[in-house]
């Protein structure tokens, strides 16, 4: 293979390639600049502090635009009004019944929920995320409804909460 079919091969490939990259792109609204685009970091403020003579409030004799002056006086979250949260207390958790058929089988294991806590203190949806068989993820489902709790709360306003609950079988 001679220089020239080598060229004409390398071209074509290239071509190809930022044409199918270009097509991604498009069909899966991909930003290509985002990708080779390196991430600016913030540049920090600086906050006057300096008096009517100009000098800085710590006592040194730098100039407020002095990066040895540096006083970060930006406002954090921390900074404003702390946000008063809750979780939701669990009152009672009522137990799953074994079933007979589960025992004569020696059905062991865990049966996990995704029960949603609403905001007016009643089970929401509840949804499985593994369960076990002979009537035992039923049984599971039936307790959860059955639970007792205090919804969560964010500055004394309750909302729901979804969470996993999970349930225990074991043949003793």
């Amino acid at each position: 293979m001679n220089f020239d079919d080598f060229y004409k091969r390398f071209v074509a490939f290239g071509l190809m390639f930022s044409l199918s990259l270009l097509a991604a792109a498009f069909f899966y609204d991909l930003n290509l600049t985002r990708l080779f685009r390196q991430k600016e970091k913030p540049v920090p403020k600086i906050v006057s502090t300096t008096t009517n003579n100009g000098i800085g409030d710590s006592g040194d004799d730098y100039g407020a635009d002095d990066p040895r002056n540096f006083q970060d006086k930006t406002l954090k979250k921390s900074d404003s009004k702390p946000e008063l949260t809750e979780g939701i207390k669990i009152i009672s958790k009522p137990r799953a019944i074994y079933t007979d058929e589960a025992r004569v089988n020696q059905v062991q294991g865990k049966v996990i929920l995704r029960v949603t806590f609403s905001a007016n203190g009643k089970i929401g949806a509840i949804s499985i995320i593994s369960g076990l068989p002979d009537g035992l993820t039923e049984q599971a489902i039936n307790a959860a409804k059955g639970i007792k709790f205090e919804p969560a709360k964010r500055n004394g306003v309750p909302y729901s909460v979804t969470k996993p609950v999970e349930y225990t079988f074991t043949i003793y």
